[in-house]
C-alpha cells in the first residue's frame, strides 16, 4: 500500500478572500490612482479655478471639470452644445447604454436652430418626462447665450420635489479665431452619509466621467466635420460588455477552484483592461486585441497537470 500523500487543498473562504483582495485592489486603484485623473481630466490650472456666478452664490465646492480642445469656433460649438437633451437632440455619448436604462434618447447629428432656445427655468430633459415620476432632468439657472449653460442638479435616485444639490456647468472658451475648449463642470457638497461617498467615488463618478468624455469627443466632433460614427460606439460598448463577463466568469471560476489561481490572476489583468476601456476610451485598434487577448487568456488551459489537479487527486493510496 503506498504511503497516503497529502498536498492542503485551498478552502472556499481562501479562494473568496483572495477574489475580495483583488477586488479591493482594483477598486484603490481606480478610487486613489485614476479618480484623480478623470476629475480634471484635460483642464488647465485655470479652469480648474473658475466658477459660474451660481456656484459662487451657493458656495459650492468644483467637484469635476474636463476640457476638451475643439477645432472650430465657440460659435461653431455652441449650436451643438444647445441642442443637449433627451426631448432635443440628446447628449452625443453611447446613446445605445442609455437606452438600455430607459431613457429613448435620439441621435440627431445635424443643426436645428429650433432646438436651441433656452430661458432660464428651462429643464434639460436626461430621460423621458414620463419616466422616473417626472425627475429626470436639470433647471438651468444660468445662462450665457453664445458661451454657457449652467443646470441645478440633484442628487442620483433623487425624487422631483427634492431640492437641487448641485451644479452641472457647460461652458466653450474662444481660444483663437479658429479653435475653443469645450468645458463641462460640476459642483456641489460633500456626500452626507459614508455609503453615499463610496457609491460616488467607486460607482457614479467613473461612470459619469465616461459618458461626459463621449460626449464633449462627440460635440468636438461634430463641429470639426467629424463625428463619431455609431459603429464605432456600438464595438466600443461591446468590449465593455465582453470585459465585464470575462471579469464576472472569472470571480466565479476563482471561488469554484478551477485553476483558481491563473483565474485570480486574469480578474486582476481584465479589471485593470475595463479601466482602461472605460475611462481613457482607446481607439478600436488598442482595444479589440487587447479584449481578444483577455478571451485567449480566459479560454487557456495548461496541457500539463496543474496544482490544483494535484490537489484534487490527493490523498494518493
Amino acid at each position: 500500500m503506498a504511503v497516503p500523500y497529502f498536498i492542503p487543498v485551498a478552502t472556499p473562504l481562501r479562494r473568496a478572500g483572495a477574489l475580495f483582495g483583488a477586488t479591493a485592489a482594483l477598486l484603490g486603484l481606480l478610487v486613489a490612482g485614476a479618480r484623480p485623473w478623470y476629475s480634471t481630466w484635460g483642464a488647465s490650472a485655470e479652469e480648474q479655478r473658475a466658477r459660474p456666478e451660481v456656484a459662487v452664490s451657493r458656495g459650492l465646492q468644483l467637484q469635476e471639470v474636463r476640457t476638451v480642445p475643439v477645432q472650430a469656433p465657440a460659435e461653431q460649438v455652441f449650436p451643438w452644445l444647445a441642442q443637449l437633451g433627451q426631448d432635443r437632440a440628446g447628449f452625443y455619448s453611447y446613446d445605445l447604454l442609455e437606452n438600455l436604462v430607459g431613457c429613448r434618447m435620439p441621435r440627431i447629428e445635424r443643426l436645428d436652430p429650433s432646438l436651441q432656445h433656452w430661458s432660464i427655468g428651462d429643464r434639460l430633459w436626461m430621460y423621458p418626462q414620463d419616466e422616473l415620476g417626472g425627475a429626470g432632468y436639470a433647471r438651468l439657472v444660468e445662462y450665457r447665450p453664445g458661451s454657457a449653460l449652467v443646470f441645478e442638479t440633484r442628487a442620483p435616485g433623487a425624487g422631483a420635489d427634492a431640492p437641487a444639490s448641485g451644479l452641472w456647468s457647460l461652458e466653450v472658451r474662444a481660444t483663437g479665431p479658429g479653435s475653443s475648449r469645450l468645458i463641462a463642470s460640476s459642483f456641489g457638497s460633500s456626500p452626507t452619509s459614508l455609503l453615499g461617498a463610496v457609491f460616488n467615488r467607486a460607482v457614479f463618478e467613473p461612470m459619469h466621467f465616461a459618458m461626459e468624455r463621449r460626449m464633449l469627443k462627440g460635440i468636438a466632433g461634430l463641429a470639426e466635420g467629424a463625428p463619431i460614427s455609431a459603429a464605432s460606439d456600438a464595438v466600443m460598448l461591446g468590449l465593455w460588455a465582453l470585459t465585464l463577463t470575462v471579469f464576472i466568469t472569472s470571480a466565479l471560476l476563482v471561488l469554484l477552484g478551477w485553476r483558481w489561481r491563473l483565474r485570480l490572476l486574469t480578474l486582476v489583468l481584465v479589471g485593470l483592461a475595463f479601466q482602461v476601456l472605460t475611462l481613457e476610451q482607446p481607439s478600436l485598434w488598442i482595444g479589440v486585441p487587447l479584449v481578444a487577448g483577455l478571451l485567449l487568456l480566459l479560454a487557456w488551459a495548461p496541457r500539463r497537470a496543474s496544482g490544483d489537479q494535484l490537489r484534487q487527486l490527493a490523498p494518493v493510496i
